[in-house]
């Protein structure tokens, strides 16, 4: 492939906050204040206690051969539904390559095979086309209409045994 996912860095931190800064990418976020430069350190550092709890987490999605972070992509545990949902953004340059259904797609591979999750869910604003077009691309399957994080949200869902391999190749780096 010509994107790995990665372990994220402390150096990620300043690109990740550009992303998450940028007011198109936000459109659809339930909180639309960009994060500080801490704020996103910290959420770092929350991603790896996440990854050493659970065996899961979150990936910096990057060119093959560079440290560059394109985007990320991942799995996070929701405490208050007991529900795994995966979860993506890609900088903007980047929007519309197919790079984050790719990544959606190893995810769920990791998920289901590594992981060895029963479900996973993804959320995204009912109009947020671009978002919802990956979650059905990687395989999930609209749901329902719901309301998380304070805000409503197209449900998608897919189960184990729903879940067919496409040989997505991955390759994580540390």
């Amino acid at each position: 492939p010509g994107q790995v996912l990665r372990m994220q860095t402390p150096e990620d931190a300043g690109a990740l906050l550009r992303i998450l800064s940028d007011a198109e990418f936000r459109t659809y976020l339930p909180v639309q204040q960009p994060p500080t430069l801490e704020q996103v350190e910290a959420g770092l550092g929350r991603i790896l206690a996440h990854w050493e709890e659970r065996g899961y987490g979150h990936w910096i999605l990057s060119p093959k051969n560079s440290r560059e972070v394109l985007g990320y992509c991942g799995l996070r545990f929701l405490a208050e539904t007991e529900e795994v949902e995966i979860f993506y953004g890609i900088d903007r340059p980047h929007w519309g390559r197919g790079l984050v259904t790719e990544a959606a797609k190893a995810t769920l591979r990791f998920g289901f095979e590594e992981a060895k999750l029963e479900r996973v869910i993804a959320l995204a604003h009912p109009s947020n086309k671009g978002t919802r077009r990956v979650m059905e691309k990687a395989g999930l399957r609209y749901e329902k209409q719901a309301v998380y994080f304070d805000m409503e949200c197209a449900y998608y869902a897919l189960d184990r045994e729903q879940y067919r391999p496409d040989g997505s190749l991955y390759i994580l780096r540390s």
